[in-house]
């Protein structure tokens, strides 16, 4: 079965499970299918044509209420939106490159309250580029570049600075990838 037919199927399944919702607002049942069909349409997005496999990809945001960052060390971007093939742990701020190839990788850093914020994007414990957020309230940073990366390297968004900065969190501060191709 091609993609595109794959694709034709599931919104025709996803079109009949919204009628069926329609029909019956209790709809416990046509619910948790629907459910189920998001589940499903996300995963579908995540497998590479070619090989069936995860196809890498990770999206997450600071959702903490501003935190205090102190030293040169990774922001833990605690709330994960996407982890397609599971290389992004919250628990340490660093995505761990699954499988070698291109990525596209991206942040954005929000300062707080007229305070500057020093950032940069970090492979394997190098900075690649810089970020820096100004003494603007809510001033933005970001950064959207395109690496070759190989399979155990470690990319992370690091604070850059020894002193202590704070951060806007509440989903303001963003960091994400995905593969293009080998």
């Amino acid at each position: 079965m091609t993609r595109t037919s794959m694709i034709y199927v599931v919104v025709s399944i996803f079109m009949f499970v919204v009628q069926m919702s329609v029909v019956d607002p209790r709809g416990s049942c046509e619910n948790q299918i629907f459910d189920n069909m998001i589940d499903k349409i996300v995963t579908m997005q995540c497998r590479d044509d070619n090989t069936g496999k995860d196809r890498p990809a990770f999206t997450v945001s600071l959702t903490t209420k501003e935190p205090t960052i102190t030293g040169k060390v990774p922001i833990k971007f605690n709330h994960v939106i996407l982890n397609c093939g599971g290389g992004y742990d919250p628990s340490t701020g660093y995505f761990t490159v699954p499988q070698t190839g291109l990525y596209h990788i991206s942040a954005t850093i929000m300062s707080r309250n007229g305070a500057t914020f020093h950032a940069s994007l970090d492979k394997n414990g190098q900075d690649i580029v810089l970020m820096y957020g100004t003494k603007i309230n809510g001033d933005n940073e970001s950064t959207n570049i395109v690496l070759e990366l190989t399979k155990g390297d470690k990319v992370c968004v690091k604070h850059y600075m020894s002193r202590s900065e704070v951060i806007h969190g509440y989903g303001y501060c963003y960091f994400s990838g995905y593969y293009i191709s080998k």
